[in-house]
């Protein structure tokens, strides 16, 4: 089930050049919740990839491009570790140019911002990338490595190494196509564009709105000025995010002592006004009726999911 989205940001001397989204697997949980109670379960998630299929598709996509690479002449990668798999690859900081990676999260633990209260206090919002980066491992590679992975070239990148062209989209691109067929960004998701529509189109909701504005009076009393989650989360008022990309100010992956102590009183508020399941609610409430509307797109989109696990699934056969 999707929980997050890499944004990656491409940057040369501090200025943001361009921006692309580009989906890795998310982190797995144990197991899809089947009732409505429970504020994990979207009705969604039912189109979505089942979190075995995420697993194996993601270790058939590392398999193959860890043989890409091979085939590349980058022999050291020929035993490279994919279990866990590693996270989509960052661009080294070379010549000007570095990656910033930004979580957006859509469904999961965190659709409706954090809830623990002990992660709230440890982690302040950073919780979403916490657990990402747990589950999926960065590993630095050479800029070489990373554009024979990726194809994501900039300025005058070298499209080819050791004598070898790369291949469109690197050599995780040829793999998306060997188990879906295309390369994945090249095709619209509708579940993923659904996920996002029903959340815009749930905090329109009156209920969402009365639930927001409960929250927002508990907040005040606890001395902090929001009107929703979402303006608490990016906190526009502790600390600009230009700021923090240009390196003034703390770490963008570390929580500041206020952030923390924001994102207790977030989480207070919320179980103090029973804000997750009315907003939940909600959300349930307008993904069924999205899901009618767009009946034949999700089915098609469930087919296609299946598709590549048994692709992905007789690749990882076939190298037993």
């Amino acid at each position: 089930m999707r929980t997050a989205a890499p944004l990656l940001l491409v940057l040369a001397s501090g200025l943001a050049l361009s921006a692309c989204g580009q989906w890795t697997d998310p982190p797995a949980s144990d197991a899809r919740p089947t009732s409505s109670d429970d504020p994990r379960f979207l009705p969604l998630a039912a189109y979505d990839m089942p979190d075995g299929d995420v697993r194996t598709v993601g270790t058939a996509r590392w398999t193959l491009a860890e043989e890409c690479m091979a085939r590349l002449g980058f022999d050291g990668l020929k035993n490279l570790s994919i279990d866990p798999v590693p996270d989509w690859p960052e661009r080294p900081a070379t010549d000007g140019v570095f990656t910033a990676t930004a979580l957006v999260g859509l469904s999961g633990d965190f659709r409706y911002g954090v809830q623990d209260p002990e992660q709230a206090a440890r982690y302040g919002y950073q919780a979403p990338r916490v657990a990402y980066e747990r589950r999926y491992p960065k590993r630095k590679w050479t800029l070489p490595e990373y554009l024979a992975l990726t194809g994501e070239f900039f300025g005058n990148d070298a499209k080819a190494v050791h004598g070898h062209p790369i291949p469109d989209r690197g050599c995780l691109g040829e793999a998306d196509r060997a188990i879906y067929g295309t390369n994945r960004r090249y095709r619209r998701d509708p579940v993923l564009e659904l996920e996002s529509k029903s959340f815009q189109q749930g905090m329109r909701d009156p209920a969402w709105k009365h639930a927001d504005k409960a929250w927002s009076v508990c907040m005040r009393e606890a001395g902090f000025h929001y009107a929703t989650p979402e303006d608490a989360r990016t906190g526009r008022d502790r600390e600009e995010p230009e700021q923090r990309l240009n390196g003034e100010g703390h770490d963008l992956n570390e929580a500041s002592a206020l952030e923390k102590k924001t994102a207790t009183a977030d989480v207070r508020c919320k179980q103090r006004t029973g804000y997750v399941s009315a907003v939940h609610a909600v959300d349930v409430r307008v993904q069924n009726r999205l899901i009618t509307k767009n009946r034949t797109d999700l089915e098609a989109q469930l087919h296609w999911n299946r598709d590549a696990a048994r692709r992905a699934h007789d690749i990882l056969e076939g190298r037993s």
